[in-house]
């Protein structure tokens, strides 16, 4: 397999956030800047600044959403950017036999769009995230939210998932970059982290590797492939 990491005899699992880990941007945060009224931006704030919980922040941005689906896609292809390296590593993981799980608490509209557009390759079952429809120009979601969820940053589960995986005997390494990420490293055996994860995770005192792009990350997983090296 290659692997430089050492688990333990036990099988790598990789699970990844997807706005602002696997993307560029944060593809949730871009549509609404795009097509709500400023005043959603209390409600974002409110949530970083841990005054309401995810649902709640959610929802009372929800309110301030008017778009069509067809101008979202449009807005998706012109601005979307996946992140340096992550086909390489996916391509690299499902070689090596490895499972990759999306685990996000972003919405199906726009990321099961570009997990297609850019022909990512996931299984349906390896993409855990909220549902939205537009309705008249609404944004109206609905939420995934865990049955055993501990964490009010976090509404799919992050954290509570990775326990499942690690219960059913994997090592789990977790990529992500934001606040609802938080629980997750809490609980992941290895954490890629960057942005605000990776500021919370040195505040907290919590081991990670920072990473960029995915290049670093396969750097940090894989040994080098010869095969490549030599063309």
């Amino acid at each position: 397999m290659s692997l430089k990491i050492d688990t333990g005899g036990k099988k790598l699992t990789m699970v990844f956030d997807f706005d602002g880990t696997i993307t560029e941007e944060d593809i949730f945060d871009g549509l609404f800047s795009r097509y709500a009224s400023p005043e959603f931006w209390e409600a974002h704030r409110a949530y970083h600044d841990r005054e309401i919980s995810m649902k709640e922040a959610y929802l009372a941005m929800a309110e301030h959403f008017r778009g069509e689906r067809d101008k979202i896609y449009s807005f998706l292809r012109k601005e979307a950017r996946l992140r340096e390296g992550f086909k390489e590593l996916h391509h690299r993981l499902a070689g090596a036999g490895i499972r990759s799980l999306i685990v996000s608490n972003g919405f199906d509209i726009y990321l099961d769009y570009l997990v297609k557009l850019w022909n990512l390759g996931f299984k349906d079952r390896d993409i855990i995230c909220h549902h939205a429809e537009i309705i008249d120009g609404r944004f109206i979601p609905s939420f995934r939210e865990h049955r055993d969820l501990r964490h009010t940053s976090c509404l799919i589960g992050k954290a509570e998932i990775i326990r499942e995986l690690q219960g059913e005997g994997a090592f789990v390494a977790f990529a992500g970059n934001g606040y609802s990420d938080t629980p997750a490293a809490h609980v992941a055996d290895l954490v890629f982290a960057r942005d605000r994860l990776a500021d919370y995770c040195r505040e907290e005192r919590l081991t990670f590797i920072p990473f960029l792009t995915f290049r670093e990350v396969e750097s940090y997983l894989f040994m080098p492939n010869t095969e490549n090296a030599s063309r």
